[in-house]
């Protein structure tokens, strides 16, 4: 047979081309049942991108926190158009490839039906790929207004989500150690950030490094700070920030412990410092918050119940609390980082050093904010009315009974001393 002269079809290769030709006429026609199910699912689900969002907003969210969330928004919503447009080729694809097989006729009609449906199912599969990253993005969005936790990037490192709820602020009458300031009433709080640790010695060096503060221990006449000098407190010229609890300058061994004989008016100098450096919010804890953050759900005496050894908190041993075994004294800060942590991951809440907190302090504070029944985040009596500051935690030299979660001290906004320190709230 000569090489040029065309092969005849057999009946049964022409019965095979006839049956592969209705075939794929029919499959331009109507789509595949599995594929077009699946691209029905695709599309619909790319509409749960945002719904879910909305939703996310309509009942999760608040002015403070949606914002936050925007960077999750436009990655959903471009998965969504992404897998939209995914979807509609995936169901209209092939009828220009029909038409080119049509009038090529060394292409194998076999084997263009089955590269057209090869190419359907890689994109209904690329689609549903995009539409499944535009939903976990949408969810993102809803929880990490409904629950911020799960996103620790909203926060600088080192700090804590505090969830705000109702709680009983103060103690009962029947606590050891007990102060008449103490009445109990009932606060609400928002949500707000809390530095896991103190402030330390390292991260106010740099601070003063950078903007060439002069603390109050610095530039008022006469300087100087409390010192402890045997067993006796007194104000000796020349310490400030850079010395530790004896008046001796620190070395770098003590690089992470807390900053000491710093005033509120340095705590507040140093708040908005780094507000400025990295534009976000930072301030003091108001005494709610830092009662609330300090019980993390207790309601006795301490976050550790009934009792706070010298191997939970650093105080004075000597004096535990409610005549239980005595304990270690140190006579110094430890590292911020020592002991373990309350049940929100905040350390040192008792005991180390006295925290600034933002309020004024009243004595009678307590009975008035009581009067007016649930009082929602207070921040203290008006600063015109009285000019001390809230001190929280007890420290190193107190007795048990100070470290108290109820606890409350105070001093000038400008008292400083070798037990005094601070740590921080973000606010979003």
């Amino acid at each position: 047979m000569d090489e040029h002269t065309p092969q005849q079809s057999t009946p049964y290769q022409s019965a095979r081309v006839d049956e592969l030709d209705k075939a794929f006429v029919a499959d331009l026609i109507e789509q595949p049942k599995q594929l077009d199910k699946l691209a029905r699912l695709v599309l619909i689900l790319s509409f749960v991108v945002p719904v879910l969002y909305a939703i996310g907003l309509k009942f999760f969210s608040d002015s403070e926190s949606a914002p936050s969330g925007l960077w999750f928004i436009v990655l959903a919503f471009a998965s969504w158009f992404v897998s939209l447009l995914l979807s509609l080729f995936g169901l209209i694809s092939g009828k220009g490839k029909q038409n080119a097989g049509g009038r090529e006729k060394s292409v194998s009609v076999e084997a263009l039906y089955q590269a057209i449906i090869r190419y359907k199912r890689r994109m209904l599969i690329g689609s549903s790929i995009f539409c499944f990253i535009g939903v976990c993005f949408a969810g993102l969005t809803v929880f990490s207004n409904a629950f911020p936790t799960i996103l620790p990037n909203q926060a600088p490192q080192n700090f804590v989500f505090i969830k705000g709820s109702e709680f009983t602020m103060g103690s009962p009458e029947n606590e050891v150690g007990r102060g008449p300031d103490e009445t109990q009433h009932q606060v609400k709080v928002s949500d707000y950030y809390m530095s896991k640790y103190e402030v330390t010695f390292a991260e106010f060096k740099r601070f003063i490094a950078e903007s060439h503060y002069l603390t109050d221990a610095e530039k008022s006449k006469g300087g100087g700070s409390l010192i402890l000098n045997g067993n006796e407190l007194k104000y000796v010229e020349g310490v400030n920030w850079r010395h530790g609890v004896s008046g001796k300058e620190r070395t770098q061994a003590e690089a992470n412990h807390p900053v000491v004989h710093v005033s509120w008016n340095d705590a507040i100098a140093y708040c908005q410092w780094l507000s400025e450096k990295t534009g976000k919010w930072y301030r003091l804890p108001t005494e709610a918050e830092w009662e609330y953050a300090c019980r993390a759900g207790s309601r006795t005496p301490f976050n550790t119940g009934d009792n706070l050894t010298t191997a939970q908190a650093n105080y004075d041993g000597n004096y535990p609390y409610n005549n239980n075994r005595k304990g270690q004294y140190r006579a110094k800060t430890v590292a911020v980082d020592s002991f373990a942590p309350n049940r929100l991951g905040l350390y040192n809440m008792h005991g180390n050093v006295w925290e600034w907190c933002d309020d004024v302090y009243g004595e009678k504070y307590y009975d008035e904010c009581k009067a007016k029944g649930l009082v929602e985040n207070p921040s203290g009596p008006a600063p015109e009315t009285v000019s001390d500051r809230v001190l929280r935690g007890g420290y190193w030299r107190s007795f048990a009974s100070y470290c108290r979660s109820a606890n409350r001290d105070f001093g000038s906004p400008g008292y400083r001393s070798g037990g005094v320190g601070f740590r921080l709230v973000f606010v979003p």
